[in-house]
């Protein structure tokens, strides 16, 4: 893209400040010639001498001059290499010989004869290389092409004077199903571009099936290095355990290590990350080690004491069954990367790093940006389309002690790809999260320039921290925004963008239509889909491999011809096309879009109501009969009313409902006083917490004590293993199921509304199964087979101010004109103050 400004540019340190202020400014550029030379070192090696290629091409196509690339003592000029190719620049003993966590470190310094661009190592030269176009607006957001932003730029002075090292040591997005041929190259410049080519290299990665592999021999004559699983030794199994405690297992495994340094002398970490899955070892010794982590641990350690003494790390997940902090001290030399899914033992996230972290580790995060079997790239379902999420945890993370992270992503730039570009700049930068807003306005008014507007709706859509409640309305919302930027659009360069992201939005309507069709019409929505992603690939809006290769493996109700398959080749394969989309198909995947997907319009008014809430006694409510409560994943929120205090609150709390996930720790139960005088100041108090009951499927009474008559929150969270919560008939406790907090249940529930005096229709979002009952029991709405949306319908005359119920849903029904809150009957219902 060319970006035409003809006034002189004048840059500092991000735009900086008061270090910038003081640099001295450089003429780059003046009219269009050169007035500076690239500078390199007589002994500069080749991959000084590309770097150097590289920001004089880069430079030439910003401001139209041919920059001379020449050998010099670097004194004036942009004089670029390594530290030790410019004496005469004071620099301590650190940047000639940096340690393994300043191998990134680069300095741009600017001084009246020319601009010092250098770097500890040849990686960290091209990092300063890259922030230098960066900060005179060049830009590669998404791998190819297309999403590079080269600005023109006749006249460029700068004036910088910084010193750059990453905040976390390694950042890596990487692709869980890897790429196609055609993705590698713009992925690898895209991460160079980026700064997430990192110069410590961890592998972390699952191990014993490697280590197995390599020593076949030892284990062979050695089957109890092994596991013993119910009697038996897990020789030739996959994802076999190893017998930890047998110190000939830890000896070989540390000749494995030490092997393997000395066939990659230039390696910085070795992996001893456990196999996946269970089955670890069940003999007395292994038991006496302590827990699962404390065996991994164990080995670690004995790896990292060898490695050691050689500046090599040891790499470990903290995840699955080896997720809890272990009870034994960890060698510093070994690092924990901790998962940030798939944990045992009920613990956050948080705790497991600190308690990772008072064991002596040092700390990592293995994050997953985009799972495609979770989210099937579609608009804002993964956590890297989230940019709130991606703002506070990537500082939270290094607050919490990790330095490195490893997020597993996919090759899906369409919904994803603003999420990744961020991440990106907080990785290196922890103060970019508090510029996430700018960042967002940088890419869509350089990416879209006068189309930045709509395009500005069109990324909300994907933006995973706003609600999608109807995927019609988001779709055709998508929809609509490309509509309106492609006539704003003034350059083809744009037009290009858009067209990636018509073909992005395209996928999703079809993934749409395939996920609601059944029978014939779902494999023919199957083939359409697949067709659609393998032919605009090379885009990388989608992760097209993954697609073609596990979406049929998933869903038994399609299948792939033999002579279709993934792995069959482009002439052969009767599914795959590179045929270039034309205008006119461009243009009718638009119209028909917009009309397949209308936008939702609400004929009803949504009311507000107060969280102010007491029972309903005083509405002389009849008795019913008690409604059917459920159970819930996760955390699980009611309101309770206590009436006296000196009587606790029973209930009765089954956990651990999914037998297959109990081994997530026990349920955790707040009681919260809401109002009132607070020690804190805050409007809620924390008066009681239990944690006792085990999820053994068995039901289990708590009491917890109140200080206080009122109002109080109850929280009853698991590791979504599912709890079922309940309580003695006529106990005043309620459930909120508005759109900002939908009920959280499990299976079909039956609960009881209140629609006040004077409503005229019940507005609700929901759908699915069910029906909503009037107080005469007589069915008012179905939501049966009901798409998710907005509905409402009408109140009869007299029936207002009394019980209505919905019977046997499923999923939530946020209700939106009435009180959103639900109880088992009428004595249980809580209600806002100004209803009662």
């Amino acid at each position: 893209m060319s970006m035409r400004d003809s006034r002189r540019l004048s840059l500092a340190l991000g735009l900086l400040s008061a270090v910038a202020a003081a640099a001295e400014p450089v003429s780059i550029a003046r009219e269009g010639a050169a007035q500076q030379a690239i500078v390199v070192a007589a002994e500069a090696a080749d991959s000084v001498r590309k770097s150097a290629a590289t920001l004089a091409e880069y430079l030439q196509r910003i401001c139209g001059a041919k920059f001379e690339v020449r050998t010099g003592d670097g004194s004036s000029g942009l004089a670029l290499g390594l530290a030790a190719h410019f004496p005469s620049l004071p620099l301590n003993e650190g940047w000639l010989k940096p340690g393994p966590f300043q191998r990134e470190r680069y300095l741009l310094r600017s001084h009246a004869r020319g601009l010092y661009v250098v770097g500890a190592t040849e990686l960290a030269l091209e990092h300063a290389v890259w922030d230098l176009l960066y900060r005179v607006g060049y830009r590669q957001f998404f791998p190819g092409r297309t999403w590079e932003v080269i600005p023109e730029i006749r006249d460029l002075s700068m004036a910088v004077d910084v010193e750059q090292t990453p905040d976390y040591h390694s950042r890596r997005i990487w692709y869980g199903f890897g790429a196609w041929d055609y993705a590698d190259e713009p992925y690898r410049q895209w991460c160079s571009r980026n700064r997430t080519v990192s110069a410590l290299a961890l592998s972390t990665g699952h191990a014993y099936g490697g280590i197995a592999s390599a020593k076949r021999a030892e284990f062979a004559r050695h089957p109890e290095y092994f596991a013993l699983v119910d009697g038996k030794r897990q020789s030739g199994q996959p994802n076999a355990k190893f017998c930890i405690s047998n110190p000939g297992l830890r000896k070989l495994v540390v000749q494995y290590a030490n092997e393997y340094f000395d066939k990659n002398p230039d390696a910085d970490s070795v992996s001893v990350d456990p196999s996946d899955g269970g089955g670890w070892c069940e003999c007395e010794a292994c038991a006496r080690l302590g827990s699962v982590s404390d065996r991994a641990v164990t080995l670690a350690n004995d790896v990292a004491e060898a490695v050691g003494p050689r500046g090599k790390l040891v790499g470990m997940y903290a995840y699955n069954y080896h997720s809890p902090p272990p009870a034994i001290r960890v060698h510093p030399q070994a690092v924990i990367s901790v998962a940030t899914a798939f944990l045992k033992g009920g613990l956050t996230v948080e705790q497991i790093l600190a308690g990772w972290s008072a064991q002596g580790a040092t700390l990592g995060v293995r994050e997953y940006y985009s799972v495609n079997t979770w989210d099937r790239d579609l608009p804002g379902r993964a956590r890297g389309s989230n940019l709130a999420y991606l703002a506070r945890t990537i500082p939270d993370f290094h607050a919490w002690g990790a330095r490195f992270l490893s997020a597993e992503s996919s090759d899906n730039w369409g919904p994803n790809g603003l999420g990744y570009y961020v991440a990106s700049r907080i990785l290196w930068d922890l103060d970019e999260a508090r510029r996430v807003p700018e960042l967002v306005d940088d890419f869509l008014r350089r990416a879209f320039g006068p189309a930045r507007e709509p395009m500005a709706e069109f990324y909300r859509q994907l933006d995973g921290a706003q609600p999608h409640l109807v995927y019609d309305d988001q779709v055709g919302r998508m929809y609509r925004a490309l509509a309106d930027a492609k006539r704003k659009a003034d350059r083809p360069e744009i037009q290009a963008r858009l067209d990636q992201l018509l073909l992005y939005t395209r996928y999703a309507d079809l993934y749409d239509r395939y996920a609601q069709a059944e029978g014939a019409a779902r494999q023919a929505a199957f083939e359409a889909l697949i067709r659609h992603a393998y032919r605009m690939r090379t885009t990388m809006m989608v992760h097209a491999k993954a697609l073609y290769r596990d979406l049929a493996a998933r869903d038994k109700r399609v299948s792939i011809p033999a002579e279709a398959q993934w792995n069959v080749a482009e002439g052969r394969n009767p599914w795959k096309s590179s045929e270039p989309f034309t205008p006119a198909e461009l243009s009718q995947f638009l119209e028909d879009g917009i009309a397949a997907r209308p936008l939702v319009q609400l004929d009803f008014e949504p009311v507000p109501f107060s969280d102010d809430l007491a029972p309903a006694r005083a509405l002389n409510l009849p008795a019913v009969k008690p409604g059917e409560l459920g159970a819930g994943r996760g955390e699980q929120t009611f309101f309770a009313w206590i009436d006296d205090p000196r009587r606790p609150l029973e209930l009765k709390i089954t956990g651990g409902l999914i037998a297959h996930y109990r081994d997530r720790g026990n349920v955790r139960i707040e009681l919260w006083k809401v109002g009132g005088p607070s020690a804190t100041g805050e409007r809620e108090t924390k008066v009681a917490h239990d944690a006792s009951v085990p999820p053994d499927g068995q039901e289990h009474t708590v009491r917890l004590a109140a200080r206080d008559r009122g109002l109080h929150r109850l929280t009853v969270n698991d590791g979504h293993d599912m709890t079922r919560v309940a309580w003695a008939p006529g106990t005043p406790i309620s459930l909120r199921s508005s759109l900002e907090e939908p009920l959280n249940l499990s299976g079909r529930w039956s609960l009881y509304f209140y629609v006040p005096q004077d409503t005229q229709v019940v507005g609700l979002f929901g759908g699915g199964t069910g029906q909503i009952l009037d107080p005469d029991g007589k069915s008012a709405f179905v939501l049966d087979r009901r798409k998710p949306g907005y509905y409402r319908f009408p109140v009869p005359p007299g029936q207002a101010g009394k019980l209505w119920k919905i019977q046997q849903a499923s999923g939530p029904v946020r209700l939106l004109t009435v009180p959103p809150y639900l109880a088992r009957s009428a004595a249980e219902l809580l209600l806002p103050q100004e209803v009662r």
